[in-house]
């Protein structure tokens, strides 16, 4: 298989001059005159509030990838957005510069769900299977898929291992280059879902609410379990930070990794089911209301929602900006951030 290399996802008017002209004597403008100048007025009335909107925080129409089927997952990387779609039986790629999709897909079979990306290689769980699949994206090489347990919840790349989370199981099995025993760490009953960043790995449940902390490097659990309530459905890690979105409470928490405290959730809008982080860029997607949340991270403050036309089921982000799939319309949104 292709060398394990973390994605890194870091990063998504003028004035009017005006002159004025004075008569000797009162000026009485035709009527023809009139009706131009009343026309001027309107066009230019109509350019400023345009520019007004813009200004204002108005939003531009986000760019339409159309997919095959469904999708289920997305992975950016710095040359491709990657779309698994389960019901295609492939992966789909995106030029990230024009939100256009950029060749063929890739034929994995079984039902292609969740994805994690380096430089040069693609990580696709295969949901049927419960297998893994490598990618060589450079060239476009599928190898053989590795069999990894009863099922493929999600996975993650992080400290040169693949991560893979298996809910059916309660583990997280940590697959290592060389084709050593992957290392095997339980993460409790019902885990729903998996993130990592740098020397962290968490794995969040929902059945209890709970959040579970890994030092990647070491491959090993620190310190107890991190009872956070709620139903959380989501995560997303940022340096030292973790980011749970609580899809009963309606809201986005941060936990500090090293120490375990939770910090006062923010209100994002009904029913959270997604999360990703940048820095100290947060973004929610929000199905309940069909929303995209962006929070600052460090005041707590929404800065922006922007209203989508779609139910968004997924959510990734790249240097210039959010990518949204929606299941039910087989679409992704690309969002200038």
């Amino acid at each position: 298989p292709p060398k394990m290399e973390a994605a890194t996802q870091d990063h998504v008017i003028a004035a009017p001059a005006h002159s004025a002209r004075r008569f000797a004597r009162p000026f009485r403008p035709s009527k023809r005159l009139a009706l131009r100048a009343a026309a001027a007025v309107v066009l230019i009335a109509s350019a400023v509030a345009l520019v007004a909107g813009i200004a204002g925080g108005g939003e531009p129409d986000p760019v339409v990838a159309r997919i095959p089927a469904a999708p289920t997952g997305l992975a950016a990387s710095g040359d491709a957005v990657w779309v698994a779609a389960a019901g295609s039986q492939a992966v789909w790629p995106i030029d990230p510069s024009t939100g256009r999709q950029a060749g063929p897909g890739i034929r994995t079979g079984g039902a292609p769900s969740r994805l994690a990306v380096g430089a040069n290689a693609l990580w696709i769980a295969d949901g049927t299977h419960g297998s893994v699949i490598p990618v060589q994206t450079r060239g476009r090489r599928v190898y053989r898929p590795i069999e990894v347990g009863a099922d493929v919840t999600d996975l993650e790349l992080a400290a040169g291992a693949l991560w893979v989370l298996s809910s059916a199981e309660g583990l997280v099995r940590a697959i290592e280059p060389g084709g050593r025993p992957p290392r095997r760490l339980p993460v409790g009953a019902a885990p729903v879902d998996l993130a990592a960043s740098g020397r962290w790995v968490v794995v969040v449940g929902a059945s209890g609410g709970t959040l579970t902390r890994i030092d990647a490097g070491a491959r090993r659990q620190v310190g107890p379990v991190v009872g956070i309530g709620g139903v959380p459905v989501a995560a997303a890690v940022s340096g030292d930070t973790a980011w749970v979105a609580d899809s009963a409470r309606g809201t986005v928490g941060s936990v500090d990794l090293p120490s375990g405290r939770i910090a006062t959730p923010v209100a994002v809008g009904r029913k959270p089911v997604a999360v990703a982080a940048d820095g100290h860029e947060i973004w929610v997607l929000c199905s309940g209301d069909r929303t995209l949340v962006r929070v600052d991270g460090r005041s707590g403050e929404v800065l922006a929602r922007h209203q989508l036309d779609v139910e968004p089921t997924a959510l990734a982000l790249d240097d210039g900006a959010v990518w949204v799939a929606s299941g039910a319309e087989r679409e992704v949104l690309r969002i200038e951030r």
